[in-house]
């Protein structure tokens, strides 16, 4: 569950977030062009996403589930941080909103390969419903907390509040590393069946 909420979090509390960061960024700049930028942006953030799927099933293929999954939580934060800190015009969007999909869905592709893996066939089902759903509704809460932080930051007169709330949410990636370390390995494995 907590490699599940780490990826869910950080999505849904964070990435998915990117059309309201265009917004900041583009403070000031007629509507349409601000809509046209958030409309490429999100678009280039799914077919990253796309791709980090895809990179994330081959490095699990090859290297192990374990490497794949830390590879990529170091990536979210790194990325994530980066990209809610940096981008400062719609040129920008459209380089690192892709970077930013490729990096937080990635992990997605990770659930679907290693969840099934865990679990013995009788339980499986059930065992995955569980993880990936238990995390859905606990992940809820995240944008609204990190609605909640940009309106401290803000009451208290930080600049760019909503850069700085995302930044400190994205520490919800370090849980995924966490996790790693009583997170089996499962390349090479059978399915348990008991």
């Amino acid at each position: 569950m907590a490699l599940g909420l780490a990826g869910m979090a950080g999505l849904w509390g964070i990435g998915f977030f990117s059309p309201e960061l265009i917004s900041t960024a583009l403070k000031g700049e007629p509507q349409k062009i601000v809509d046209t930028v958030r409309a490429y942006g999100t678009t280039f953030q799914d077919v990253g996403a796309f791709f980090g799927m895809l990179t994330f099933t081959f490095v699990a293929a090859y290297l192990g589930r374990r490497t794949a999954f830390f590879g990529a939580f170091i990536l979210c934060l790194g990325v994530t941080i980066f990209v809610f800190n940096e981008l400062k015009s719609g040129a920008d969007a459209y380089w690192m909103l892709p970077m930013m999909g490729f990096a937080q869905l990635s992990v997605f592709g990770g659930y679907s390969i290693y969840f099934p893996e865990l679990f013995p066939t009788r339980l499986r089902g059930t065992g995955i419903s569980f993880c990936y759903n238990t995390v859905r509704y606990l992940a809820a809460g995240f944008p609204l907390m990190l609605t909640a932080l940009n309106a401290t930051l803000l009451q208290h007169g930080v600049n760019e509040p909503f850069r700085k709330a995302a930044t400190i949410l994205s520490f919800i990636f370090v849980l995924g590393l966490v996790a790693l370390i009583w997170a089996p390995e499962t390349k090479g494995k059978p399915l348990p069946e008991d």
